[in-house]
């Protein structure tokens, strides 16, 4: 009971630097029971698993505006990934990915069903290249442990959460859905700005309205306490 009290205690400190005004519209990830809900109208209407960061690649806490989606994205490598997990492999690794290296250096993907980016894109602005997106790995969000990411968030029917997002929107939605008919690389606007929060609960109230914690993966609450 001492460890719950201190656990809720650092979690209800850690909400204390979070500014109070939230925007009625936003998309929370909580990286520590790596779940994301949905808000519209300041109420929850949307929740999906997601995969998070690893405890090697915290998914880093931050709160940025995204207003695009990217239907069939293709990747362009982190250098740090490419240089200890891609080229090490070899060309021949490069071309079973669908993977080239292009003028500046950098490894990219091409988009396709087997792009690590899946068949869409969000796009957080300023977030050092941390955002969300689908991915062809379908089998990690059966997992209870999901902390298994370079850092960015992968979401479970991610397609199908864009087409939420482009909903009010019958045009820009059209846009998408044809873009993943002919599976060409498009970037469409959403008409506005919807706040993407990463945060950090390893105690929270779920919906049922009952407290629920998680492990402290991340070893936040440690060096909090």
């Amino acid at each position: 009971a001492d460890d719950r009290a201190r656990q809720i205690a650092l979690n209800l400190e850690r909400r204390r630097w979070l500014k109070r005004d939230l925007n009625p519209e936003r998309i929370e990830v909580n990286t520590a029971a790596a779940i994301m809900v949905y808000w519209k109208d300041g109420r929850p209407v949307h929740s999906n698993r997601v995969v998070v960061g690893s405890p090697a690649n915290e998914t880093p806490s931050l709160e940025k505006p995204f207003a695009s989606v990217v239907a069939n994205p293709p990747w362009t490598v982190p250098m740090g990934i490419a240089r200890r997990e891609i080229l090490p492999r070899g060309p021949g690794y490069l071309a079973a990915n669908d993977m080239y290296v292009n003028s500046d250096g950098w490894v990219v993907q091409r988009a396709g069903p087997r792009a690590a980016l899946g068949y869409v894109k969000f796009e957080l602005r300023d977030s050092y290249a941390i955002f969300l997106h689908d991915t062809p790995s379908k089998g990690a969000f059966n997992l209870s442990m999901r902390q298994r990411s370079h850092g960015c968030v992968r979401v479970q029917n991610a397609v199908e959460f864009a087409r939420l997002l482009l909903s009010p929107d019958p045009t820009l939605l059209g846009q998408f859905d044809t873009a993943q008919d002919t599976r060409e690389t498009k970037r469409i606007q959403t008409g506005r700005e919807i706040t993407v929060r990463l945060l950090y609960w390893t105690a929270f109230v779920d919906g049922q309205g009952r407290v629920a914690f998680r492990e402290d993966v991340y070893k936040r609450d440690e060096k909090l306490a």
